[in-house]
């Protein structure tokens, strides 16, 4: 009973954290959307299409953790691998804090809102930042990354579903 038990708590130590909590009710593909960007443009899941990966980083102006990512992220955004990219998706529609944060972390890269499209893939997140990765199809792969990392982190991720 006793090696039972430690079996169980190693099991939900994994489960939980390595963020398969989250992935357990991620649906296997992004939805068909249609969105708009920070800067006012059209964006739809064709953005998908010409990526081999996109890193999509889920996140809010009000959360401290996702804006102190930001900047690495910003980095990222500038020198993503070949057949990469990344798009944030910004949780609350504070536009002006949201432009303020990405002026400020020198990230540049393409930010889009929520549809009700997406709905099926937001209403599995359960924190943010949460980081998901989307191949050119539009399935989601890999599991989803739960919580602030560091640039090396995601590049790493990045490189290991690349593969």
């Amino acid at each position: 009973m006793k090696k039972l038990s430690k079996v169980v708590i190693a099991f939900a130590f994994v489960f939980v954290f390595t963020g398969m909590a989250c992935a357990a009710g991620m649906p296997g593909v992004f939805p068909a959307f249609s969105s708009e960007s920070l800067d006012g443009g059209a964006v739809n899941a064709d953005i998908f299409s010409g990526k081999k990966l996109t890193m999509i980083n889920i996140w809010a102006t009000w959360c401290p953790p996702c804006v102190m990512e930001m900047p690495g992220l910003g980095n990222m955004g500038r020198s993503m691998p070949e057949g990469a990219q990344l798009i944030g998706l910004i949780l609350d529609d504070d536009i002006d804090a949201a432009k303020r944060i990405l002026s400020e972390s020198n990230a540049d890269f393409i930010q889009i809102f929520p549809s009700k499209e997406m709905a099926p893939v937001l209403n599995t997140v359960s924190a943010i930042p949460t980081t998901i990765f989307v191949d050119s199809a539009g399935k989601i792969v890999g599991a989803p990354l739960i919580g602030a990392r560091s640039e090396k982190a995601y590049r790493a991720e990045v490189e290991k579903l690349l593969k």
